[in-house]
């Protein structure tokens, strides 16, 4: 893989952007119920084994990188050689397309339920596509500042939650551990929806400056994401 000049290069710091913005999705809006169903009143103790599993993952994604070579790409043939290394990055694309489909039509059904129950599907996800088009060709610094506010436009949403602690019944956390690890780990599982999209941070490695420095920004933007907020959108509820 060629290098990648400075100038098109981001900030350690903005890592924790580019991950945070792709997990922040369409999964955070229904997995809640999904869970509960599984794990119950402890559906948070779910969310917090799924978000330490994922800066597990993140650990051996830094290894891969470091020990291996910087693009997902090229260390699929430095370990499987080039025709089996092709075949999973064959497989890699198709998994990242399916992704950003079921992303966009559970966004388009999201519109459809809420404001527009006639709207054309087709074109809605035509101009959309478009408008990503645009803002892809613009290079990788201009993605990571659409999800730089992406992320911060929407946080003051976090203080209006503190509105709803003087209602809270924390009596509701009990009983704790009512569930088997099995039912814990099922619902862990279901969260994936949640917590997909970091693993593209395997392609985009190599647009990393300072790349040692990036990891706590790594690892701060899944702590951020997958333990105390999703904690809080998962069983908060609960305590009303």
């Amino acid at each position: 893989m060629q290098s990648v000049p400075e100038n098109r290069k981001i900030s350690p710091s903005l890592v924790f952007f580019a991950i945070s913005s792709v997990q922040i999705g369409v999964g955070a809006l229904g997995f809640q119920r999904i869970i509960a169903k599984t794990a119950g009143y402890d559906a948070w103790i779910s969310v917090i084994i799924a978000g330490l599993a994922t800066n597990m993952i993140m650990w051996i994604m830094y290894k891969i990188v470091e020990l291996g070579k910087e693009d997902l790409g090229e260390n699929h043939r430095y370990v499987f050689g080039k025709w089996i290394g092709g075949i999973f990055n064959t497989f890699f694309i198709l998994y990242f397309t399916s992704f950003i489909i079921i992303v966009l039509r559970t966004y388009i059904e999201i519109v459809q339920v809420w404001m527009f129950a006639d709207l054309n599907v087709f074109m809605f996800a035509l101009f959309f596509l478009v408008l990503c088009i645009y803002v892809v060709k613009g290079g990788f610094r201009t993605v990571v500042g659409i999800a730089f506010f992406g992320v911060v436009l929407p946080s003051y949403l976090i203080i209006l939650f503190g509105f709803t602690i003087p209602y809270a019944d924390f009596h509701h956390f009990l009983p704790i551990f009512d569930h088997s690890l099995k039912d814990l780990i099922i619902a862990s599982k279901q969260m994936s929806l949640t917590y997909m999209g970091y693993e593209s941070f395997l392609i985009y490695y190599p647009f990393i400056k300072d790349k040692q420095k990036s990891k706590k920004w790594a690892h701060a933007a899944l702590f951020r994401n997958n333990c105390p907020l999703s904690l809080y959108d998962s069983h908060f509820f609960w305590v009303l």
